[in-house]
């Protein structure tokens, strides 16, 4: 914490409370001199009344100490303090839940293997940053907007179902416009990142490539998880068919680069927490930039001079009143 003052010229007014203080003394070795003048001691004490003493010493300097913290009041003292904001960024993830997610080629399924992580990575990320939830198959749904509450954020990533369909291109879009449109932040929210887990690419929707243009074009990061193997397959609810459903490594690394993330491939539930963990160091470093906080002290500095003002004032009437 750093004192300093907003108006420091004004402190040059301490040279009128020091001339004063001088004045003061003066004025005293002058009461001497002409005490001393008047050799007749009795006589004195007849004609004039009981002196105060020391006392008269306290009122004056409660004055001139009036003085200076009033001058140093209206020199505009501040205190300058470094501090954390409140929330050191945003990190939304962005969940595939289309159907591809229940193969069994990572146990027991990638769907409560990717759920297991998740909440996982979520437990560990910073008490000050904010975690929101996008779950996306043929629509996109904005499950849980970025809050500090990280335990709603891992209830949702529990409670999430399987769709049809799969729209990473329109889960992208739908993700930058709830951490900032396009070259614009949110007032009073602070930056952010995504955090994209797909097994597959898009079926619906805009292309992926657009989407990770939308998220460039706001200079918000993806970092893309690739999750699954390429052996893993899927029953077709319809047909009873078994459809390979493997991962499409190429399309998720292709969001990463465009959006200047990185890109992991967790052909397992052990690489997937990986991941997730060389995510959370990067989004937790750096996050929340310290701002200054100034705090103006003018009016303690006026309460003290005021405060000895009364003081001087009360204890003169009392002191003094005989002079009166």
């Amino acid at each position: 914490m750093i004192a300093a003052y907003l108006a420091p010229g004004r402190l040059w007014f301490l040279l009128v409370v020091a001339v004063l203080a001088a004045g003061y003394i003066a004025m005293q070795f002058a009461r001497r001199k002409h005490v001393v003048a008047f050799t007749n001691i009795e006589l004195l004490d007849e004609l004039a009344p009981k002196r105060p003493g020391w006392r008269r010493h306290v009122v004056a300097g409660c004055y001139l100490a009036a003085g200076i913290a009033g001058v140093f009041g209206v020199a505009r003292p501040i205190e300058r303090s470094v501090q954390a904001t409140r929330s050191g960024g945003q990190i939304l993830l962005v969940f595939d839940v289309s159907l591809s997610m229940k193969a069994t080629d990572v146990a027991p399924d990638r769907l409560d293997a990717a759920k297991k992580a998740a909440e996982d990575f979520v437990g560990h990320v910073g008490n000050d940053i904010q975690v929101g939830l996008i779950s996306f198959s043929g629509s996109v749904n904005v499950r849980v907007s970025p809050t500090l509450d990280h335990g709603q954020v891992r209830q949702a990533i529990s409670d999430l179902q399987l769709g049809e369909g799969t729209a990473i291109g329109d889960a992208l879009a739908t993700a930058v416009d709830v951490i900032g449109p396009p070259g614009k932040a949110k007032p009073n929210q602070p930056s952010g990142a995504i955090v994209l887990l797909s097994d597959g690419e898009t079926t619906v929707g805009r292309p992926t490539a657009d989407g990770a243009k939308v998220a460039a074009d706001a200079k918000i990061a993806v970092y893309s998880i690739a999750f699954g193997t390429a052996d893993g397959t899927v029953v077709d609810p319809n047909t009873g068919d078994t459809v390979p459903v493997p991962v499409n490594d190429a399309e998720l690394k292709g969001v990463a680069d465009t959006t200047g993330g990185a890109f992991f491939a967790a052909p397992s539930a052990p690489a997937l927490s990986q991941a997730y963990a060389e995510i959370s160091k990067n989004l937790n470093a750096g996050q929340g930039d310290p701002v200054e906080i100034v705090t103006e002290n003018t009016w303690k500095y006026l309460a003290i001079a005021l405060v000895l003002l009364a003081v001087g004032w009360l204890l003169g009437l009392w002191w003094l009143r005989s002079l009166l």
